[in-house]
């Protein structure tokens, strides 16, 4: 198992706060507390079915879900790599691999300049992380450039209703503190949005899955938990907002989130997305 972690070239100040968030929460974020991502990552490989002896890619691979379920599928004849622009969640994903002597790379790199190759692997993975890339066209581009003809990509995305009833209430609650995302990019994707944004990258036999999932939260701290294991969040409350408005915004969520409490807890359904798509034998 190989590992190499550089300094990205952050070219904006949304990307090096996007970098930045993600390297402060990694720790938590890879707990997965309430075992969604690994769940969701197995999905997608059961979906992809890459063969054994295959070369594959985990673009965006935060705490290695993904990549390190790879290694049950590609053997030793094959290989896996990760790559993040985040190196404290490749240090842990790394330490994860070790754990489980699992045939992995990792690499530090953003998904707008991949430091690969044309026509480097069979398969292309990118979960839950397509929206975080600044320019999202040109991340697919990058992702099927270094795919061989022929080769395949899958990515999952949060889909139309994520999070519901929360999300609604909360990005509500957001916006009456002055709340603004970092990036310009939806953290919600319309299918007919996904499916334009993959053939406008070149991508072909383009498939959507789309899913549900019923997730319970325990207690209104625990969503709050949820959402500031969510990278750039604690980036965003520190810039936009001073302490004492931070306070009243968690006293306003916590509030907010205890009219939902029922017997079993707050329940929230998560809307999924899963994409898979092909690069033309043929540019």
């Amino acid at each position: 198992m190989r590992s190499s972690f550089s300094t990205a070239n952050d070219s904006t100040e949304a990307r090096q706060s996007v970098r930045q968030g993600w390297e402060e929460v990694a720790p938590e974020y890879t707990k997965d507390r309430l075992g969604i991502f690994g769940r969701y990552a197995g999905r997608l490989l059961d979906l992809l079915h890459p063969s054994t002896e295959a070369s594959l890619l985990d673009v965006g691979c935060g705490s290695g879900a993904v990549t390190l379920q790879a290694t049950r599928w590609v053997d030793a004849h094959g290989w896996v790599i990760g790559s993040d622009v985040a190196t404290a969640m490749l240090r842990l994903s790394q330490m994860k691999a070790l754990q489980q002597r699992s045939n992995v790379t990792f690499c530090q790199m953003d998904a707008e300049r991949l430091g690969f190759n044309n026509a480097s692997f069979d398969y292309v993975t990118c979960a839950f992380s397509l929206f975080q890339f600044q320019d999202m066209d040109q991340a697919l581009i990058e992702m099927r450039r270094v795919l061989k003809p022929g080769g395949r990509l899958a990515l999952s995305n949060w889909g139309p209703g994520y999070f519901t009833p929360i999300a609604s209430r909360q990005r509500d609650l957001f916006r009456k503190f002055g709340i603004r995302p970092l990036l310009n990019n939806p953290l919600v994707l319309e299918p007919i949005k996904l499916r334009t944004l993959l053939n406008r990258s070149g991508f072909t036999a383009v498939k959507l899955i789309e899913e549900t999932d019923e997730v319970w939260f325990k207690t209104p701290e625990e969503v709050w938990a949820f959402n500031l294991d969510m990278g750039p969040f604690p980036i965003m409350l520190r810039q936009q907002l001073s302490v004492d408005q931070q306070r009243s915004l968690i006293h306003e969520f916590k509030a907010m989130m205890g009219n939902l409490i029922t017997d079993r807890g707050i329940q929230s359904t998560f809307h999924l997305i899963y994409a898979l798509a092909e690069k033309g034998k043929v540019d």
